[in-house]
């Protein structure tokens, strides 16, 4: 579990989190909303131990005393963590809760919650903790995880210090790389560009190690989109038909290939080109597409990628994409 001052990226976040801690000003729950993979959960464990800490330093945990080893091994008895189970939260894991934070708590002076997929509660467990949010127990708080907040209840929202995260910069995704995965920056490259500025992402593609033969595919399909009418572009559409996190990738991937084949157009520097190693490929579809064409494709897939985050269905999403980006019919 890392200190506040340890994280990478948020750093506005951080700041605010921290002058909370040093001023003693802290709300009584929080609401860490914000794309999955982006460090929500990370900045909630690292305030929950700065929150826990005897002596903090400057609004940050010392890592020294016994409650941060405590925090830090998972072991603290006043910090409480609640997940799905299976898919949902449900009111007997609420009413858990609510039991635990009316007694006094084990061994410091406050309690900290931390609620992971809080949109996950049910109706019943949602109104159920609102009366705790109503009516707060001494210095407990509670920092609840979303990656889609919209479905929480709006009173439970309203009772919470909303925060909202946002995708790292390709410079910062490169930066945690090389810290947790033990990358060199030049091999960090590319999961970063690829991960959309999200950490844990990148963490993943990188652990993969099978991304030449991801991008090879999916520029091939790309390729052939440029020829393909409605009933070859469903066709090709159905070679990516896989898990919202698989049409993600995909999508990012079609998002540096556009990108390469207009950076390609304008400059013709090789060095600028994420895909380098696919510089064949790349001048000979560049030639293909004019400079407004592959803009507007920008466009489409960045259009396709908003819906997937809206929820929409993976594989209707990959469908209607590969038919825009097809040739039309007639």
């Amino acid at each position: 579990m890392k200190l506040l001052g340890e994280i990478i990226g948020h750093q506005d976040i951080i700041s605010l989190l921290r002058k909370a801690v040093d001023t003693g000003r802290v709300a009584h729950a929080y609401l860490f909303a914000g794309p999955a993979g982006v460090g929500k959960g990370t900045v909630a464990r690292a305030f929950a131990r700065a929150l826990l800490c005897r002596q903090p330093r400057q609004g940050d945990a010392c890592g020294q005393c016994r409650d941060c080893r405590q925090a830090a091994q998972g072991n603290h008895p006043d910090l409480i963590f609640v997940q799905p189970t299976p898919n949902t939260i449900k009111i007997d894991q609420v009413r858990e809760i609510q039991q635990r934070f009316a007694l006094t708590p084990y061994q410091g002076f406050r309690q900290v919650g931390v609620i992971e997929q809080a949109e996950t509660m049910t109706a019943e467990a949602a109104n159920c903790f609102l009366k705790t949010l109503e009516e707060p127990q001494g210095e407990s708080v509670f920092i609840l995880l979303s990656d889609q907040p919209y479905l929480l209840l709006p009173t439970v929202v309203s009772r919470c210090q909303q925060i909202f995260f946002h995708f790292l910069s390709f410079g910062e995704v490169v930066e945690g790389l090389v810290a947790l995965a033990g990358l060199e920056r030049a091999k960090a490259e590319l999961p970063a560009a690829l991960s959309g500025g999200s950490l844990g992402r990148a963490v993943k593609l990188a652990a993969q190690g099978n991304l030449t033969g991801q991008r090879k595919k999916a520029f091939t399909a790309a390729a052939a989109l440029t020829e393909a009418f409605s009933g070859e572009a469903l066709r090709l559409a159905q070679n990516f038909a896989g898990e919202r996190e698989e049409v993600h990738l995909l999508f990012e991937t079609l998002l540096l290939w556009y990108r390469d084949l207009l950076v390609w157009r304008v400059s013709g520097d090789e060095k600028l080109l994420v895909n380098r190693d696919f510089l064949p490929l790349i001048r000979q579809e560049a030639k293909n597409c004019t400079t407004s064409r592959i803009i507007d494709i920008i466009y489409k897939v960045e259009q396709a990628k908003n819906r997937l985050r809206a929820n929409a269905n993976p594989r209707l999403t990959v469908e209607v994409l590969f038919v825009q980006l097809g040739r039309k019919e007639g």
